[in-house]
């Protein structure tokens, strides 16, 4: 790579340690605002309520403060630009969250900085909030070191990406012309250069009978911490059957007596529906926990043996959708979501397909399962995959440019989750977060930390990491037309 670029990234450490002050408090700024997507909230101007609109609002002022353009794209989104918006490079990330959860040590909404640990811990922090204020930096240093660049740069905001991006398919719907060419600072490097399918949506089943209420999980793509319930049964008839559930049931379950009836809570740990390993899900521990008690009766046993069944594992095999293939991996599926309503039992899922798999047999597999399960499906949402090749040109600069910097050899990836490259045409995703163990591991207890777990935590280091980097793949890519 040019010795160039090599300099530049080491004038942007300097630069991001200088001003660590101003954008720790330009992040927290945004991340207090608990702006998670709510569609059902919508006002004028504020499609996905107005938390999204005041966080959107926040992040332009700031772009403004620092003596740049702002577009507001009628609530969808946001853009703040460097230069010519009409010929620019885009660099897209969202200011929505996942809702906060259960099982906080620290405020969710606080954006707490520890400076003993150089680390911010509060929903948002990291994914993706971080992201914004990463790149508002790399305009600002572009600008600072006149960077000579052949286009402008637009740092796109979006405010419903993790509600399934309907910011961003709106404004294609509309003929919104985006960037020729935009990178995604949602995931981790190297490059993503492949997306998993999704099937996402909710299944009902008749569920009359003793089951008073079930509620279970927040968001569809987080797999659930707790799961509660009440049942019109006898505290004793439970307890009596408790010592025959498994100890790893036993353990995460709790039992309360009502007045006539009892409440189970099932507790789990959260993780992200695209990589749940390492979670455990409060629904499927609730469930199964139902079942052994044999404390049901009616309509609603039936029902929730079918979720004890869907839930059992997560990459389908218990219900013969399991498939893989060497581009992407494992079907993975998560049911995250569950309430008891008018009588039917409620269950909403995520599930990520391998590239290679067609839309139709995934719908077909999981169809027959729960056809043979009782259940019906509602509100589906089908999302094809993404590809792009990994020899393309674009693939390779940015790959160059990891690689010189880092001193790595690390090879471009496929993954589960899935960012606005999905949706935003010509868009690749690159970083930021680097593909080591993360230093929040020495801080935080077992299962926080995580993007969409409680105490989702920013390592100051990896701001200032993807900054020095996407500095440098900004001029790269501009050095070479894209």
């Amino acid at each position: 790579m040019n010795q160039a670029f090599t300099a530049l990234s080491q004038k942007a450490d300097i630069w991001m340690r200088e001003h660590r002050t101003e954008w720790i408090r330009d992040l927290q700024a945004v991340a207090r605002i608990p702006s998670v997507s709510r569609p059902d909230l919508a006002e004028p101007n504020a499609p996905f309520g107005p938390a999204c609109r005041q966080a959107l609002d926040t992040a332009l002022a700031i772009g403004r403060g620092y003596g740049f353009s702002t577009r507001d794209l009628d609530g969808y989104a946001g853009v703040l630009t460097l230069g010519d918006e009409a010929d620019a490079l885009g660099i897209f990330a969202h200011l929505d969250v996942v809702p906060a959860g259960e099982g906080w040590l620290y405020p969710p909404f606080g954006a707490t900085y520890l400076p003993d640990h150089e680390m911010l811990i509060g929903r948002g922090v990291d994914d993706n909030k971080g992201s914004f204020v990463m790149a508002l930096c790399v305009m600002r240093m572009l600008r600072e070191f006149a960077v000579p660049l052949r286009r402008g740069v637009s740092l796109y905001l979006g405010v419903s990406e993790e509600n399934g991006m309907p910011d961003m398919a709106a404004l294609l719907k509309t003929g919104y012309r985006f960037p020729s060419f935009s990178l995604v600072p949602d995931s981790r490097f190297p490059v993503n250069y492949g997306q998993k399918g999704s099937l996402k949506g909710y299944i009902t089943a008749p569920a009359q009978g003793n089951l008073l209420s079930l509620e279970a999980g927040s968001a569809l793509n987080m797999v659930p911490a707790r799961a509660v319930c009440e049942v019109l049964a006898e505290e004793r008839d439970a307890l009596s059957a408790l010592p025959s559930l498994p100890q790893a049931i036993r353990d995460r379950i709790r039992i309360q007596a009502l007045d006539g009836a009892v409440r189970i809570s099932a507790s789990g740990a959260s993780g992200h529906a695209a990589h749940p390993e390492g979670s455990v899900n409060a629904l499927h521990v609730l469930a199964e926990a139902l079942c052994g008690l044999g404390v049901l009766k009616g309509e609603c046993e039936k029902a929730v043996r079918g979720i004890a069944l869907l839930s059992s594992d997560t990459d389908g095999r218990a219900i013969g959708a399991a498939y893989r293939d060497d581009v992407s991996g494992p079907l993975t599926v998560v049911h995250s979501a569950a309430a008891l309503k008018r009588g039917l039992l409620e269950v909403g899922f995520d599930c990520r397909s391998p590239i290679t798999l067609s839309r139709e047999r995934l719908l077909s597999s999981f169809s027959a399962a729960w056809d043979r399960l009782g259940f019906a499906p509602k509100d589906l949402k089908v999302s094809d995959p993404y590809y792009l090749p990994p020899d393309d040109p674009r693939v390779l600069v940015l790959q160059d440019v990891y690689t010189s910097l880092t001193g790595r050899d690390d090879p471009p990836f496929t993954m589960g989750g899935g960012t606005y490259s999905r949706v935003v045409p010509n868009a690749v995703t690159f970083g930021a977060q680097m593909p080591v163990e993360s230093p929040v591991r020495s801080v935080l207890p077992e299962g926080h930390g995580a993007a969409h777990g409680p105490d989702e935590a920013l390592p100051l280091e990896k701001v200032e990491t993807c900054a020095r980097i996407y500095l440098a793949a900004v001029a790269a890519l501009d050095g070479q037309g894209f």
